[in-house]
């Protein structure tokens, strides 16, 4: 393959994670929630087509035009060669005599009517999310299998019954209003924010950091935020919390692959544009009714984001949002996380007995940070043996390549005391 065709393959790549969501919901526009199918087929048929085509005739000036007149032409030419077949249903007529006529105007929130419409609450939430990624940011089966440690049959499957649902509930592609936004754009952020969490957690086993599902988390959730159809103080706070959170992308890990706690990063790797970023979203959200987990969430990512360093954390607002984080969303992971924190700011004994509450909790017992996080408390007050007996339990449970390294050496640490 020469240098140039690999250029076009990565070129091509990256315009079918930008403008997969806008093309395959212009075609949406006319084929509507049932032909959801057909649209991403023929979106799909205009990237091929562009592989063949850009090579010869060189990129076009505006590539998403050119993609979007060719998916269009691709849709005529299948419902064409049905029609020699035989009956057409009056609404195949109806899309070929929509295609026949000029493209409309883009009015620029067909991917945003996608994105609500993946989203629809009548989905599960597995469903959303596995949608989402194929129909708006343009993954292919194999890479949604990848992430979610799953056969590429299951998801095609998953797939399959998400658009069964949408055609069975009759979902309609436009943007919903009142009471049904609503519901919309809880499951929407929802959504967005499993994407997010997925790609950080890195639950493929080795990377750390699934910089492409966070990117697309975060394109999604300033697009819904951005909007004023969709604009709203929980959108903002979810758009604060991802750029805190992805600023610190390029820190995560060491040279050799290691993950690097909070702690041991190196702050000037951070990204200021995006933690500028997420305080300009975090004051747009203030004022609002509600005070979301997201709201929370944010407000103690941006304690993180405004700390010159670790030691100097603002540790009690810290614990502040925590408890407030108890109230709305309560779960074992908040509960270790602000165990920690507490343990900042009054000492190792005040967060071991904050800890001391969850030993009987099967959920904590299988939850790999609480063991950490009792192994470097215990190892703080020098109780070596008790410090090893953690890291030990955690490295009993399951967790990615770099995860294990990571509380090795943490063991090691505790054995060498």
């Amino acid at each position: 393959m020469s240098e140039s065709r690999t250029d076009l393959h990565v070129l091509i790549d990256r315009l079918s994670r930008r403008e997969s969501g806008r093309l395959v919901g212009a075609l949406t526009r006319t084929f509507g929630a049932q032909g959801l199918s057909f649209a991403e087929d023929c979106a799909q048929d205009a990237f091929v087509a562009a592989l063949d085509t850009w090579g010869e005739r060189g990129v076009p000036d505006n590539p998403f035009a050119w993609l979007l007149t060719t998916a269009r032409n691709r849709a005529l030419d299948r419902l064409r060669r049905n029609a020699m077949i035989g009956a057409l249903e009056p609404k195949v007529i109806s899309w070929i005599e929509q295609l026949r006529a000029p493209a409309p105007e883009m009015p620029g929130d067909e991917e945003l009517s996608l994105i609500v419409l993946c989203c629809d609450p009548a989905l599960e939430e597995e469903a959303r999310l596995a949608l989402t990624l194929k129909t708006v940011c343009g993954f292919r089966v194999e890479e949604i299998a990848r992430a979610f440690l799953a056969t590429p049959q299951a998801i095609a499957q998953r797939l399959v019954r998400a658009k069964a649902r949408l055609r069975e509930e009759n979902v309609v592609f436009a943007m919903p209003s009142g009471v049904g936004l609503r519901a919309r754009m809880e499951s929407t952020l929802r959504t967005i924010y499993l994407m997010f969490t997925e790609g950080y957690a890195a639950s493929d086993g080795d990377r750390l950091v699934r910089e492409d599902l966070c990117d697309e988390a975060l394109r999604l959730a300033e697009t819904v935020a951005l909007h004023k159809a969709t604009a709203s103080p929980q959108a903002h706070a979810l758009c604060a919390l991802i750029l805190f959170q992805h600023a610190r992308r390029r820190a995560r890990v060491a040279n050799d692959g290691r993950p690097l706690m909070l702690e041991d990063q190196d702050r000037a790797l951070w990204d200021r544009s995006m933690i500028v970023r997420g305080f300009d979203h975090l004051a747009r959200a203030q004022g609002g009714p509600l005070l979301t987990s997201y709201h929370l969430e944010a407000g103690i990512a941006s304690v993180h984001a405004a700390a010159a360093s670790w030691a100097t954390t603002a540790w009690a607002a810290l614990v502040s949002y925590y408890d407030g984080l108890m109230e709305v969303a309560p779960s074992p992971v908040v509960a270790v996380n602000r165990a920690v924190a507490l343990s900042m700011f009054k000492g190792p004994e005040a967060g071991l007995e904050a800890l001391a509450g969850l030993e009987t909790n099967k959920t904590v017992q299988r939850h790999l940070p609480y063991h950490t996080a009792v192994g470097e408390l215990e190892l703080r007050r020098g109780r070596f043996a008790a410090a090893r007996a953690a890291f030990e339990r955690a490295l009993a449970l399951p967790m990615s390549g770099q995860e294990r390294k990571l509380i090795e050496s943490k063991l090691l640490k505790a054995s060498d005391a």
